[in-house]
């Protein structure tokens, strides 16, 4: 059962790097909301998730184009609106840790080319989330998170969905109390 799960969640996930890129957001809405739903939330929680990671990902686009016009502090802004919406969809999934802030940073430091930075907030998101007994996991999700991004810049499909699945098949095993996974 884990193994087909974690199939289509590392499916879900991957459609929504392209779906991103293709600024599909009402799909890529669908395809968040689908993977909490497959997680077990209720629709209306899986919805109102999908709805808010995909708004995130709008705020940091505009996030974006602010830093590459120059304009630090509308940078700030779009990145705190972001973090928001993110931090909205813990509350709506009912979070007990908040991990929102680094999901903000490392998009922030994955787009500002400061690899470290990216890789720290990578791995805080994840330790937060499953403890420090599952330490050797949170390092392995960070990981294929970072092998996501890396491949999916070189628009690498099949790889992404592989290293997508090798992350769901990781956290599903450890069960954790929330999902470090934000979008």
């Amino acid at each position: 059962m884990n193994e087909t799960l974690a199939a289509k969640l590392g499916e879900l996930q991957a459609q929504i790097y392209w779906l991103h890129d293709a600024e599909e957001f009402a799909q890529l809405a669908l395809a968040a909301a689908t993977i909490y739903m497959k997680l077990g939330y209720t629709q209306q929680q899986a919805e109102t998730a999908g709805n808010l990671i995909s708004q995130a990902y709008q705020l940091a686009d505009d996030a974006a184009l602010a830093q590459k016009a120059g304009n630090f502090d509308k940078e700030m802004q779009f990145y705190d609106q972001a973090k928001d919406k993110l931090t909205q969809v813990e509350t709506t999934l009912v979070y007990q840790t908040s991990i929102a802030i680094h999901q903000m940073k490392w998009w922030m430091y994955f787009r500002h080319k400061q690899k470290l930075k990216t890789i720290i907030h990578l791995f805080l998101q994840h330790f937060k989330a499953v403890g420090l007994i599952n330490l050797f996991t949170a390092l392995k999700l960070t990981y294929f998170l970072m092998e996501i991004g890396r491949v999916h810049k070189s628009r690498d499909i099949k790889t992404t969905k592989h290293n997508a699945i090798k992350y769901w098949t990781e956290l599903l095993k450890i069960k954790p109390p929330q999902y470090p996974y934000l979008g």
